[in-house]
C-alpha cells in the first residue's frame, strides 16, 4: 500500500473515533418550572406547583431529590412528566437519581417582591441648582 492510502486509512480511524462519542452522546436535562419562587420578603417560605419533566433512551429506576430529601421515585421509565408541590425556604438544588448516581438536577431560586434595601439618597433635599 502506498503512503497516500495508509494517511487516508489512520484519518478516517481517527475522524471516526472522535465524531462517535459525539453524535452517540445524549445529555439529559431535568427540567422544573417555573425555576423562581416570588415570596413578599426575605425569610418567607414558598409553597407552589411545579412540572417535572424528563426522559431518557433506556428505561430506568429514578428519584427525585430536594437536597437531601426524597420527593418522588419511578420505576422502569423512560420519561418523566408529573406536578409536585414543593415548599421552599431557600434556594434549592433538585436532583434526579439512579442508585445515588446523578442523572440531572436544577436550582430554583427564591426572589423577594420587595428589594434588600433601600438605596440611600446621593444628595440632600435641597439644593441652590
Amino acid at each position: 500500500m502506498t503512503s497516500s492510502r495508509w494517511r487516508a486509512i489512520i484519518y478516517l480511524f481517527v475522524f471516526g473515533l472522535v465524531l462517535q462519542p459525539l453524535s452517540a452522546s445524549s445529555t439529559s436535562q431535568l427540567i422544573i418550572k417555573p425555576s423562581v419562587c416570588m415570596v413578599k420578603k426575605l425569610g418567607d417560605s414558598c409553597r407552589m406547583k411545579v412540572k417535572v419533566i424528563w426522559q431518557n433512551a433506556h428505561p430506568i429506576d429514578a428519584c427525585l431529590f430536594q437536597d437531601s430529601l426524597r420527593l418522588k421515585c419511578w420505576e422502569n421509565t423512560l420519561d418523566i412528566n408529573a406536578d409536585l408541590e414543593i415548599s421552599l425556604a431557600q434556594d434549592m438544588k433538585f436532583t434526579l437519581k439512579n442508585n445515588e448516581k446523578v442523572l440531572a438536577y436544577q436550582h430554583i431560586k427564591i426572589n423577594t417582591a420587595l428589594p434588600k434595601k433601600y438605596r440611600r439618597r446621593l444628595r440632600a433635599d435641597w439644593s441652590f441648582f
